[in-house]
């Protein structure tokens, strides 16, 4: 068999360069490479000449959450829907809630040590901690034994409604840290703005840094023990795979600052921008290749969205499919049997280097001008020129939204979409269909 090989020289890039040239009848590999919206150069192939410093697992961990979104209007109808989510596949829940829920009937025979929880609270979130912590008390439970986040984030609220955080806003901060030695980001926002994916790391690794300077500043860092981060991920799927193996990288760069290393929950919500009013069904397609992107690139829980979300609330059918997507992922598809298997591509290796260096440049430069808070409306006005560049990529053809900008179906008649939350001075929320029709 050894003597079979010898018979054929090694390859390498410059031979399949030359090749590719003599294929095409002259066209070059560089001809062939473009730049993508990140300012990376994106090459027809690669081999083991390209290959990242990075050439190894990133993560760990092989398995994935699969969460549920319970809307909450009604404790005891949607407590019932809760149980049912459990009872048909989903391991995790994601609550939206008011703070004067009651508690003892929203989470009654919900098992929180066996599951993730996510509470994303309106209204007076303090009052929400010491009704969180009242129910842990009276069901005997302990903080440290649950897989559970407040999304607790006052900074986001300046990145979603314009409003800069308070005194106060940071007295409740720390009213929370000191709860749960945790801290919560929300940073879907970026991409459902329409930042690059380069873009949306810097912000996420600037708004997490804002915590980070508070903590340290307070000699409280020592006691961060762990930092859930929420992002979301669309449907270029190998550069959504190596966006998350990315902000790895970069948090772990941006712990090693404080020479911390607290335990890292990615979750992951698809996104809003793709999701079309024409054929809602369609989305189905585009939520698959977002929820694939977001299990090889490592979250740690997953949420889908209903598929025609911007319509209509989700429906028992809309909740069946979005769970079953992940559960064919899980069972079928067996993506949930190998830790970071993008790890070795030389492709996806590289991508994820050149990104994390890209985003950690970024954060650099926000950092230089005072950190998010302070530099917000100049990161606000360079979301808003990516996304306008991003839009007419649909807009002149270069991008194509099945359905929306190209084999639109004739018959099709756009439904009307759920009126949508206004974001005050903060970004703006985008939705492809509304921009291309």
């Amino acid at each position: 068999m050894n003597a079979l090989f010898e018979e054929f020289s090694a390859g390498n890039a410059a031979a399949w360069k030359e090749r590719l040239s003599k294929d095409l009848k002259g066209i070059t590999f560089e001809e062939l490479s473009v730049t993508d919206r990140n300012g990376i150069t994106v090459h027809p192939f690669y081999t083991a000449e390209d290959e990242s410093s990075h050439s190894k697992a990133i993560f760990e961990h092989k398995d994935w959450t699969i969460c549920a979104a319970v809307i909450v209007k009604d404790e005891k109808a949607a407590n019932q829907k809760a149980l049912n989510e459990l009872q048909n596949g989903a391991s995790g829940l994601c609550f939206r809630l008011s703070s004067d829920a009651n508690l003892s009937v929203l989470l009654n025979e919900i098992q929180l040590p066996y599951i993730y929880t996510q509470f994303n609270v309106s209204g007076d979130t303090t009052a929400f901690l010491s009704a969180w912590e009242n129910y842990l008390s009276t069901e005997n439970l302990q903080v440290d034994s649950l897989n559970c986040t407040i999304n607790f984030d006052p900074i986001a609220d300046i990145v979603e409604n314009g409003n800069t955080p308070s005194a106060e806003t940071k007295e409740n901060f720390f009213k929370f840290f000191d709860a749960t030695k945790s801290v919560a980001v929300k940073a879907a926002a970026y991409q459902n703005a329409g930042a690059s994916s380069a873009y949306q790391l810097a912000c996420c690794a600037a708004q997490t840094n804002e915590y980070l300077h508070w903590l340290d500043e307070s000699g409280k860092i020592a006691e961060l023990k762990k930092v859930s981060i929420t992002l979301s991920t669309g449907t270029d799927f190998f550069e959504e795979i190596a966006k998350l193996r990315a902000f790895r990288v970069l948090m772990s760069n941006l712990f090693a600052q404080y020479n911390c290393a607290p335990a890292i929950h990615l979750h992951i919500e698809t996104s809003d921008t793709y999701r079309s009013a024409f054929d809602s069904y369609s989305n189905l397609l585009r939520d698959t290749i977002a929820g694939m992107a977001a299990v090889l690139g490592g979250c740690n829980s997953l949420l889908i969205h209903s598929f025609d979300q911007s319509i209509n609330e989700a429906g028992e059918f809309n909740s069946r499919m979005s769970r079953n997507q992940q559960l064919i992922f899980k069972e079928e598809s067996y993506l949930g049997q190998i830790a970071d298997a993008s790890a070795g591509s030389f492709y996806l290796e590289k991508l994820s280097e050149q990104l994390a260096d890209k985003a950690w440049d970024y954060f650099k430069e926000m950092e230089a001008d005072g950190g998010l808070v302070a530099s917000f409306e100049k990161i606000k006005t360079s979301i808003e020129m990516q996304a306008e560049h991003w839009i007419e990529e649909y807009k002149s053809g270069k991008r194509v939204l099945i359905g929306v900008n190209k084999y639109v179906n004739a018959k099709d008649e756009p439904k009307p979409s759920a009126d949508k939350e206004e974001t005050g001075k903060g970004l703006k929320m985008i939705s492809l269909t509304d921009e291309l029709i």
